[in-house]
């Protein structure tokens, strides 16, 4: 069975929050030719085995490439994933049993995120296929039958819109007695510059996310006196 560590390695602080395959119905081809080249020599066995040792070696022909069908199948589906972490997205292309390609992109680099469903049978089982548009020299990453494609698109947008927020909490200095420092300033001109490249709806989701983490901030700085003075009360 495929093993995420086989293909990644997480870095300091990644964590991996989605890992999606092809839709189980995409196993339907593969899967029902092995079943007929299993099944149908057992009707034909009295008529291959008159034949003789060519009917027998037939027999056992067919039998092994319904096996070797079914297997193959089930291999490549549980391979060929698309793994989302907090820093990046991997797409694992298993294009045969010993043929595999591997495209990484971080999230910082993706540009535009897309899902389209197609026909009766993606609209009934809610499969679809997800475009990934990078920039630069980083290959674009695109899923194919996978269900439920618009979490996936959303799950990749709000985790781009939190990597501006860490990256502004990361370049936030620690308070110090000079607050006017020229560190400071520069730092906030380089928070700035990162939070220019956002649109109005993304800034707005960003803000949103650092008011919650205040009010968590101020909540908990009220809730911890009132914890030691229970604790003093009872030492008392």
């Amino acid at each position: 069975m495929f093993r995420v560590e086989d293909v990644l390695q997480l870095k300091d602080r990644e964590e991996v929050r989605h890992v999606t395959r092809r839709h189980i119905l995409t196993m339907f081809p593969g899967l029902f030719l092995g079943l007929v080249l299993i099944v149908l020599p057992f009707f034909l066995i009295f008529p291959l085995f008159s034949w003789g040792v060519l009917g027998v070696a037939l027999f056992f022909i067919a039998v092994l490439l319904g096996i070797s069908s079914a297997v193959r199948t089930l291999l490549l589906w549980d391979a060929d994933i698309l793994i989302v972490t907090t820093l990046r997205l991997v797409d694992v292309d298993q294009r045969g049993l010993f043929s595999r390609i591997v495209s990484e992109a971080p999230l910082d680099a993706v540009q535009d995120v897309s899902w389209s469903r197609r026909g009766v049978i993606q609209t009934i089982f809610r499969i679809g296929n997800l475009k990934v548009q990078t920039a630069g020299a980083t290959a674009n990453i695109e899923a194919h039958n996978i269900p439920h494609p618009e979490q996936v698109h959303e799950l990749i947008n709000d985790l781009r819109h939190v990597l501006p927020v860490k990256a502004a909490m990361s370049a936030t200095p620690t308070p110090t007695a000079n607050n006017d420092s020229p560190d400071k300033d520069s730092r906030l001109k380089r928070i700035e510059s990162i939070l220019d490249k956002y649109s109005p709806e993304e800034l707005a989701r960003i803000e949103s996310i650092l008011k919650e983490r205040e009010r968590a901030a101020v909540t908990e700085a009220f809730l911890k006196p009132e914890g030691r003075g229970e604790e003093k009360d009872k030492a008392v």
